[in-house]
C-alpha cells in the first residue's frame, strides 16, 4: 500500500496496525512526522535510459512549477532537456543525485558529456555541447530555469533521504536502500509525506510515487497482466504531494492491472489547476466510484453533479368532487434530487456516491472511532503520535529580601 499526505496523522494512526502485516516505510523529507533517515532512496535507481530520464525530469519541472504559472515555451524545453542528460549521465556514473545540481551551477563541467560519450549516447553528448556553445545570456537563461527546477535539491533534510550520507558513495552507504521493485512484490506499506509552498520535496515524492506505481504495472505484466494481489495507492492531498503530470493517461487501465488508485482531492478546480480542464474530466469519467464528501462552493462543478444525481420521478395524482360526479386525474412530474445549494450544504457525516451502473446514493460516513478497528487505531496513535512537551516546573522561590532592612 502506498499513502500520500501533508500531515502525520495517517501515519500516526495506521502505521501500529500496517507493521503487523510487514514492514512500514515513511518518507518524510520534511520532517512532517520526524523521522530519522534510517533508510534512503536514490531517485536515479530509477533512471535506466533515457526516456526514464525524461520522465524524472518531468516530475521536477511539474512539482517546482507554482500554482498558475505557465512555463516558458523556449528555456522550460531547454531546461528539461539538460536536466534529462544530466540525470541519464549521473545514472550511469553511479554518481549521486547532488552532482546534477552541482553541474547545473557550474554549466560549464565537461563529466557529464564525457560519461554519455562513453556510453554512447551520442545524441545526448551533443545537445549538451550544443547548450554549451551558446551566447552567455541564452545560456545562463536555460541553467537559470534548470536550477529553479531542482531547488529541492538544495535541503539538507530532503538530501539525507535520497543521496548517500556523509563520506559514503552511492555504493558504499550503509543504510537499507528502498527498492519499488522489491516493494512491489511485497505487502508492505510507505507513507509518502510532503506539504506544498516554498522548500517542497513535491518533485521527489512524485517521482517516489511513479516508480512504485511502475515498478506494480510491471509486476502485473509479469503475471498474466494483473497483480496477483491489489495494490492499494491511497493519494491524499495528491495536488500538492504528488503533482503526478500523467496520471489521468495511465489511470483508466490501473484498475485493470490490479493498481487501485485512490485520488482525493480538495476541489476540482484543484485538479484543473495541475492537470487541466480535459485531462480532470477524463480522470472523473475514469473513476468507478466518485465520492463528494461536501464544503465545495464551485458552483459549476455542483451544477454538473447535480445534473448526475438526475431528478426524482413521481405521479401526482388529483382527485375532484362536484355535483355531477368526482374525476381523477394522473399527472408524471420530476423534481430535482439535489440542486446546487444542497450540495454546498452537505450536512457532515454524509456523502454522495456514483458508481458505475448504479444510481447516486447518499451515504452516511463512518469515521474510524465508530468502527470495529477503533482500539488498534487508537492504540497506534497513542505509540506514534508526538507526546505534548511537558511545562517546565516553576524554579523554587528564595526568601524575599527587605529593601528598607539593612545590615
Amino acid at each position: 500500500m502506498v499513502s500520500t499526505s501533508n500531515k502525520r496523522d495517517v501515519v500516526d494512526g495506521t502505521r501500529g496496525v500496517r507493521v503487523l502485516t510487514a514492514p512500514v516505510w515513511v518518507f518524510d523529507p520534511q520532517k512532517i512526522a520526524q523521522e530519522e533517515p534510517d533508510w534512503w532512496w536514490n531517485p536515479l535507481s530509477y533512471v535506466t535510459d533515457e526516456e526514464k530520464a525524461y520522465k524524472l525530469t518531468q516530475h521536477f519541472a511539474v512539482g517546482s512549477r507554482l500554482p498558475g504559472s505557465k512555463p516558458d515555451a523556449y528555456f522550460d524545453p531547454k531546461a528539461e532537456d539538460i536536466l534529462s542528460s544530466y540525470f541519464l549521465a549521473a545514472a550511469l556514473g553511479e554518481l549521486p543525485i547532488t552532482r546534477v545540481y552541482l553541474w547545473v551551477t557550474e554549466q560549464v563541467s565537461q563529466e557529464p558529456i564525457e560519461i554519455l560519450k562513453e556510453h554512447d549516447y551520442e545524441l545526448q553528448y551533443k545537445g549538451l555541447e550544443s547548450t554549451l556553445k551558446l551566447a552567455d545570456k541564452q545560456r545562463d537563461g536555460i541553467f537559470g530555469t534548470a536550477e529553479k527546477m531542482i531547488q529541492c535539491l538544495k535541503s539538507r533534510n530532503t538530501l539525507r533521504w535520497v543521496a548517500p550520507a556523509r563520506g559514503a558513495s552511492v555504493a558504499t552507504d550503509p543504510r537499507r536502500r528502498f527498492n519499488p521493485r522489491d516493494f512491489a512484490a511485497s505487502r508492505e506499506t510507505i507513507y509518502i509525506l510532503s506539504k506544498e509552498g516554498a522548500g517542497s520535496a513535491a518533485p521527489l515524492t512524485t517521482a517516489l510515487t511513479v516508480a512504485i506505481a511502475e515498478a506494480m504495472e510491471e509486476r502485473a505484466e509479469r503475471s498474466g497482466g494483473r497483480l496477483p494481489k491489489p495494490a492499494l495507492f491511497a493519494l491524499d492531498e495528491l495536488a500538492n504531494v504528488v503533482r503526478w503530470a500523467g496520471l489521468p493517461d495511465q489511470f483508466s487501465h490501473y484498475g485493470s492491472k490490479g493498481l487501485i488508485v485512490m485520488a482525493i482531492l480538495q476541489s476540482w478546480s484543484q485538479g484543473v489547476e495541475l492537470w487541466g480542464e480535459a485531462n480532470m474530466r477524463k480522470i472523473w469519467s475514469a473513476a468507478n466510484v466518485k465520492v463528494y464528501g461536501g464544503g465545495v462552493a464551485e458552483e459549476g462543478f455542483l451544477r454538473a453533479l447535480s445534473d448526475l444525481i438526475g431528478d426524482y420521478s413521481y405521479t401526482n395524482i388529483s382527485i375532484s368532487t362536484g355535483k355531477t360526479g368526482s374525476s381523477r386525474s394522473r399527472q408524471e412530474a420530476k423534481e430535482r434530487i439535489f440542486d446546487v445549494s444542497n450540495l454546498a450544504e452537505l450536512d457532515r457525516g454524509r456523502a454522495v456516491v456514483l458508481a458505475s451502473g448504479a444510481p447516486a446514493t447518499l451515504v452516511r460516513t463512518l469515521p474510524w472511532y465508530t468502527g470495529t478497528r477503533k482500539d488498534a487505531v487508537e492504540a497506534s496513535i497513542k505509540t506514534h503520535s508526538p507526546r505534548p512537551e511537558e511545562p517546565a516546573p516553576p524554579a523554587a522561590a528564595g526568601p524575599v529580601a527587605n529593601p528598607w532592612v539593612t545590615k
